[in-house]
């Protein structure tokens, strides 16, 4: 049986950008125009804001917690439909994708909300190459992608965690933590080219660490 592949969302298959506008753009936006308060005071507001809560603490991730404690007119899904046109795959990524997922059971791990994930794979046409989506913010009690959440995610599959392959581009979070949990874990670096076996510059060169070890 060959192992299911996992994948990092943002910096791994999206670029960046999309998160950015949403949190330090499109809130502040809003806030401004319905307490008519200049864009840039509410900018700084939302900073200042975000640096209370702190990005160990599960609000700090969650539209519906910041749109709800402002009473901004406004639902998540469209703040996030406002700006989808920043949503935008790295080059590599569908070739990857199409390739794996005739031999491979591909799936999501992301530290992103539920709604941002679903957001950016329907936009970028490339939800029907994943089986299952996993959030480490929307299912489970963590915030960042801590063993815990990787054991979770070998559970809900009903497959040893070695059986699973992550890759990411953070190598605490998508590396270290998923080595932790017992994944066979690659770390993705697309700045600089590294001859270390687990860091890769490209998903291209993840495929053929793929084909040349695991498929049978």
């Amino acid at each position: 049986m060959n192992p299911i592949i996992s994948f990092d969302l943002d910096g791994t298959l999206m670029k960046p950008g999309f998160g950015d506008k949403v949190w330090l753009e499109g809130l502040p936006k809003i806030y401004s125009k319905h307490y008519k308060i200049d864009y840039h005071q509410a900018t700084s507001f939302f900073k200042n804001a975000y640096d209370t809560i702190g990005s160990d603490k599960r609000e700090w991730y969650d539209l519906s917690y910041w749109i709800d404690k402002y009473q901004l007119p406004i639902t998540p899904n469209e703040l996030l439909d406002q700006y989808e046109s920043s949503i935008a795959l790295f080059d590599d990524v569908e070739y990857v994708l199409d390739t794996l997922s005739k031999d491979y059971i591909l799936i999501i791990s992301s530290g992103a909300m539920r709604e941002f994930i679903v957001k950016e794979l329907g936009h970028t046409g490339i939800s029907h190459y994943f089986s299952h989506l996993f959030s480490s913010t929307t299912d489970t009690d963590t915030v960042k992608k801590d063993p815990v959440f990787y054991t979770m995610i070998s559970k809900n599959l009903h497959r040893s965690p070695q059986e699973i392959i992550h890759i990411g581009d953070d190598f605490d979070y998508d590396y270290h933590s998923s080595k932790l949990a017992g994944f066979q874990a690659y770390y993705l670096n697309r700045t600089k080219k590294s001859k270390q076996p687990h860091i890769l510059s490209s998903l291209n060169e993840f495929l053929a660490v793929i084909k040349n070890n695991y498929t049978k």
